[in-house]
């Protein structure tokens, strides 16, 4: 059978058990042509599907009632675990989703095709044509990008803090602009810091409107004098993330020469599905929208280099060829996969971004080096958006994240700068005590989001970079701050409303004793959880996990090649 391609639009598989509907299938899951067409020429074969607000279930046309038989498998470890596998528990599984699909003919799906000028066309003219706000609406109207001023953000800022929404006709229009910006953009995009100024990079935000206002606050509101790069992760998990991406969103358009945006591994498809970011726009607005955000999340750059000299991106950096990945090693340098020649900045550059992750490129994301650019694309997209750094040398699978993730060392990032010229690399991802962290010589991390999920007791960052000396060094000055008082409204809220509400589009594994491990293996709290130790598992989740986490053939044959 062919490869399954990375550069699907939506990150589907079929349920375990159902292999014997996959030509139908194969109806729904649409994916992207070849990486060497340009992002606004890609055509999709297959129609849209698109649905109405929660918690509903829409009524749209699917080609197939079949449909209700895919299954969003959780995170790059889920997907891997079940995607590869048919095994008692997954046919019991099959049987069950067969029987919901016979009952249902209703369940919405994401969109799962690409946007092309014409899609876009039609929808701004669909949007255009929305019914106007009523009478009782006193918010502000969005006046296009290039109406949007100073006075529009703090009407925007007063009234969210007021619990207003601005009118769906008015937040249709600001995603199409939004994503008309970001299809002018590079993968990497460089940055200036201003004669005598600084740049401002804020991590992690996930949905804690209340302490970006508090960031916005203490730094001022970004401006051609004070640049702004927002490092990824923007929504899910928090109660307010759509606050949060709007305002993001209407920053950019204010100053889209000085508000910079990179993608984070909660610009995804999956993990939007997964973490409440869906949930919350189909309630506040309706699911069309999520299907305009998610596509104005794949045409995010990845990263951004500021002044030359220091490289801005959400996870980690470029993994290791070839790609070995076997369960059982130890952060004991003598037990890493080999630092092997460094990927330049080109090689970032290149990048065909407009892409979803699918969760057969989590298990292609290991194996022998290859030829075929979609695969490296999607390889390189998991690097920069999910990995993490290590204490010991080398390269180190992440049990922590999941198969085909890579954690790295001191010594690749210090290979790497040296290869590049750069002075250093910031990242986000991962929680930090106190907001920042110095994990090597020269990796600087920063997460924005303090009291994370409201349980973390962490503090929140942000960064001042400064260039004293044209010819010398960035600075870096860390500037951390504490939560803010917040509205009685839980973290998580979205995550359950979309489970319950469609649940053909989650797999709910079982939860580990631990508040900051996430059913899903996607944690962000450093160095928490080992998902090689079962005891916290029920013993067929366990079985599960440990057949995902064997070595592969591929791994296996060069461990005894190496023997020999």
């Amino acid at each position: 059978m062919p490869r399954s391609s990375c550069r699907a639009k939506a990150a589907l598989v079929l349920a375990p058990g159902l292999a014997a509907v996959s030509t139908q299938f194969s109806s729904v899951f649409s994916t992207l042509p070849g990486a060497q067409q340009s992002a606004q020429s890609r055509l999709v074969a297959t129609g849209t599907l698109q649905g109405g607000t929660l918690p509903a279930a829409s009524t749209a046309a699917r080609p197939s009632a079949t449909v209700a038989q895919v299954g969003f498998v959780a995170g790059a470890t889920g997907c891997a675990a079940i995607a590869s596998r048919v095994g008692r528990r997954g046919i019991k599984r099959g049987e069950r989703l067969a029987a919901q699909a016979e009952a249902s003919e209703t369940e919405w799906l994401p969109r799962t095709t690409g946007w092309d000028a014409a899609d876009l066309a039609a929808e701004r003219a669909r949007a255009s044509a929305l019914e106007e706000p009523g009478s009782d609406y006193k918010g502000p109207r969005y006046p296009g990008a290039a109406g949007v001023t100073d006075s529009f953000i703090e009407a925007l800022m007063s009234m969210q803090k007021e619990g207003g929404l601005l009118p769906k006709k008015d937040a249709f229009l600001l995603v199409l602009d939004v994503i008309d910006s970001l299809r002018t953009e590079s993968t990497m995009g460089s940055v200036s810091i201003p004669k005598g100024k600084h740049v401002t990079v804020v991590g992690d935000l996930h949905g804690q409107y209340w302490d970006f206002l508090n960031i916005l606050s203490l730094t001022g509101r970004p401006s051609a004098e004070s640049p702004f790069i927002f490092n990824g992760d923007f929504v899910d998990r928090g109660s307010w993330s759509i606050e949060v991406i709007l305002l993001v969103f209407a920053l950019k358009l204010k100053d889209p020469q000085s508000v910079f945006l990179n993608r984070g591994n909660h610009e995804m498809l999956e993990t939007n599905l997964l973490y409440g970011f869906c949930g919350e726009v189909g309630s506040k607005y309706d699911m069309e929208l999520f299907n305009l955000f998610s596509e104005a999340f794949r045409n995010l750059p990845l990263c951004h280099l500021v002044e030359k000299k220091v490289l801005v991106l959400h996870g980690g950096l470029p993994g290791p060829d070839p790609r070995i990945w076997m369960p059982g090693q130890t952060h004991d340098p003598t037990d890493a996969i080999p630092m092997t020649a460094m990927h330049s900045l080109q090689d970032i550059q290149d990048v065909d971004r407009y892409m979803e992750i699918t969760p057969e490129a989590y298990a292609e994301s290991i194996g022998p080096c290859t030829p075929d650019k979609e695969v490296n694309d999607s390889r390189m997209i998991i690097d920069l958006l999910w990995g993490d750094p290590r204490g010991g040398d080398g390269y180190g699978p992440s049990y922590r994240r999941g198969k085909g993730i890579y954690t790295f060392g001191p010594d690749i990032t210090i290979a790497f700068c040296e290869k590049n010229g750069l002075q250093c690399i910031v990242r986000s991802h991962e929680v930090k005590s106190e907001g920042w962290k110095w994990d090597h010589s020269q990796l600087l991390s920063v997460f924005s989001a303090p009291n994370y999920l409201d349980t973390g007791n962490n503090k929140g960052a942000f960064l001042k970079l400064t260039l004293p000396d044209p010819n010398g060094d960035v600075h870096f000055e860390p500037v951390t701050y504490s939560a803010v008082p917040h509205p009685d409204v839980p973290p998580m809220k979205w995550q359950e409303l979309i489970s319950e509400s469609y649940p053909h589009l989650t797999r709910v594994m079982k939860k580990r004793i631990s508040a900051t491990f996430d059913e899903f293996g996607d944690s962000d709290f450093e160095g928490v959880g080992d998902l090689m130790n079962f005891d916290e598992w029920e013993p067929e989740e366990a079985a599960q996990f440990q057949d995902a986490f064997k070595v592969d053939q591929y791994g296996r044959e060069l461990a005894e090649t190496a023997k020999n």
